[in-house]
């Protein structure tokens, strides 16, 4: 009797993990139709294994971002203009992609892929894509400002496929023409922006302990770089 009990409570785990793992393999494969590029794509959210990742931009930064997406004379060529406000204060960096397939590269000075891509995944969303960055980022981005509760549960499970915290939302307030222009030429010291970020990152505990870990390896490094050139140091 207790072996067949073992048996039933082992069938019953095999049943419930089996189709989630197959739920998770199917929503993290790499999407098979890729829609449109060009036209605006407004990013919704995100998320991070990067410690702090998550809270920095989704707390402290907490932006509206919106990509305007044009084709070049060369096939699979995009210009992306990335517009985005943060506390009222707008930046707009122009970049060039290369895509293959369902994977989207940095550029060379000779428009060549280089780097990690960006691979599409699959989603539900009929106006949305969802693009993953190795183990850095994972973001969400469609046609609207807003997506529904069920495409954001899709996400929420894409994350939770890979590990991850929840995701962050981002700001659905785009934004990006009453706002105060930051460019090459902009006085920080003018901005209120500085100050605003900083004390937001007050409340950012999490963000706070990763940079204060972060900033602790960095001068462990280079107290072990600066030890091991000192002759007394060295091996003979």
């Amino acid at each position: 009797m207790k072996t067949l009990c073992v048996v039933i409570v082992v069938l019953s785990f095999t049943s419930v993990c089996q189709p989630a793992s197959l739920a998770c393999q199917k929503l993290l494969k790499p999407a098979e139709t890729i829609p449109v590029l060009t036209g605006r794509w407004h990013a919704i959210a995100f998320s991070s294994e990067i410690c702090g990742m998550n809270e920095f931009w989704g707390y402290v930064i907490w932006p509206s971002i919106a990509l305007d997406v044009t084709a070049k004379d060369t096939a699979n060529i995009y210009d992306v203009n990335i517009k985005m406000n943060m506390h009222g204060h707008c930046s707009n960096q122009s970049q060039t992609y290369f895509t293959r397939n369902n994977h989207i590269f940095d550029v060379d000075s000779n428009n060549l892929p280089v780097g990690d891509p960006h691979v599409m995944v699959q989603t539900g969303c009929p106006d949305c894509i969802v693009l993953k960055r190795n183990v850095t980022t994972i973001v969400l981005y469609s046609r609207r400002s807003t997506v529904t509760a069920d495409e954001m549960k899709e996400f929420e499970t894409q994350i939770e496929c890979l590990g991850w915290k929840r995701p962050e939302v981002l700001k659905s307030a785009h934004d990006y023409d009453t706002c105060k222009i930051i460019d090459d030429d902009t006085d920080w010291n003018q901005l209120q922006l500085g100050v605003v970020i900083n004390e937001r990152m007050k409340n950012a505990k999490e963000a706070t302990k990763c940079f204060e870990e972060f900033l602790g390896q960095v001068i462990s490094a280079i107290l072990e770089a600066i030890f091991a050139r000192l002759p007394w140091m060295q091996k003979q």
